[in-house]
């Protein structure tokens, strides 16, 4: 789910491929433009599980997460027997970045349709977009054997193998998911997550504005274009995609952080420093905004302002590559603020993480070169 995983780096300064690409590209979001349930459609009425289905099917369709989370709950409490029910919420769940409670569903799918492909499709992208690749490719693989003409499941399984980098395997089952479904929009848009994965930025933003003519108002997508045109330095081009992405999903920190990152790429940090500020109001168990606002902070010298943020962020962070930039970037924070014994414990966090990461010796030299000077 996230191409943006991979980075490097020596020095503090050299920490920027690695933290200004903090922002998954692919991971969905939501809006709140819920419409009300026509007033025909009540959990009390004998067609309400399939109408109420209906519902939520159009809303995933049109992109109104909550809105389709709404009716798929009710759906739901009408007919807890409804694995399509259940699927959807964890769908709308998923791309809602609520991972535990769409994993919840999606077991609960797979449980009341052990032999449903939809119930473990929909259980496999939300353990891959949670970061359980272990878990996610067993139900991806269960999904394709138990329905081998299921799209979203070759689909799924294809994003999985790519958040492996297991190219070839990702390649034959997005090339089986768009056989299945040419102008599916699973499929379009993992065949432009995979390019993007491989770096192929420009054929990956040619395939996610395919995507984006079958889904218009996937927020998700027109992040994920921001992302490709963001890596290749469109910067107004990304910012355009992130702004519409931040109109669709007001409560969405994920474009607000997005429009940062493209200040810090272009190094006006302080320019990005309220869009961290306001994607972490909106979320505050997202990594990215706390992490790159004490990064700002850093960069600008401000090392009183910096050391909370990105305390925060390596508490938060999964991702391991971005966990140990931060763990390397508070180290030098510390090591500025004269703080040596928690300098010294970032520098051997990050290095656990990645043991070729020379900055990190150099923060440990640094360390002992302070601990044997007079002054401290």
């Amino acid at each position: 789910m996230d191409p943006h995983r991979r980075g490097g780096g020596t020095g503090p300064a050299a920490l920027g491929a690695i933290l200004i690409g903090a922002v998954g590209a692919t991971a969905g979001a939501y809006l709140l433009f819920s419409r009300p349930l026509p007033a025909a459609v009540t959990a009390d009425t004998a067609s309400a599980p399939p109408s109420l289905l209906t519902v939520g099917d159009d809303r995933l369709e049109t992109g109104d997460w909550s809105g389709a989370q709404e009716a798929f709950a009710q759906a739901a409490a009408a007919d807890p027997s409804l694995v399509a029910a259940e699927v959807g919420l964890a769908r709308s769940l998923t791309y809602q970045y609520r991972f535990p409670e769409a994993i919840v569903h999606a077991r609960r799918a797979v449980s009341i349709g052990p032999r449903e492909a939809a119930a473990y499709t929909a259980l496999a992208q939300a353990l891959d977009w949670s970061g359980d690749l272990d878990g996610a490719g067993p139900a991806a693989r269960r999904a394709v054997d138990l329905d081998p003409k299921l799209p979203d499941a070759h689909a799924t399984l294809a994003e999985v193998y790519a958040d492996r980098y297991q190219l070839a395997p990702a390649q034959t089952e997005v090339d089986r998911a768009l056989e299945l479904a040419p102008e599916g929009i699973e499929p379009l848009r993992v065949r432009a997550y995979l390019l993007e994965t491989q770096g192929q930025y420009d054929e990956a933003a040619a395939a996610y504005v395919d995507a984006l003519a079958a889904a218009p108002r996937y927020a998700h997508l027109h992040l994920a274009l921001g992302n490709v045109y963001r890596a290749q330095q469109r910067f107004s081009e990304a910012l355009d995609e992130f702004r519409t992405a931040a109109q669709l999903a007001p409560a969405d920190a994920r474009p607000i952080a997005s429009i940062g990152l493209v200040y810090m790429q272009q190094d006006d940090y302080r320019d990005a420093i309220p869009y961290f500020e306001q994607a972490g109001a909106l979320d505050g168990e997202y990594a990215t905004p706390p992490g790159q606002l004490g990064t700002a902070y850093y960069f600008l010298g401000d090392y009183a302002h910096a050391q909370e943020p990105l305390a925060r962020a390596v508490q938060l962070e999964k991702s391991p590559a971005r966990l140990g930039a931060y763990h390397h970037v508070l180290g030098w924070t510390y090591l500025r603020n004269g703080l040596l014994d928690q300098a010294e414990a970032e520098f051997q966090g990050a290095l656990a993480i990645d043991p070729n990461l020379s900055g990190a010796r150099d923060g440990l030299d640094a360390v002992g070169a302070q601990r044997q000077s007079p002054r401290s």
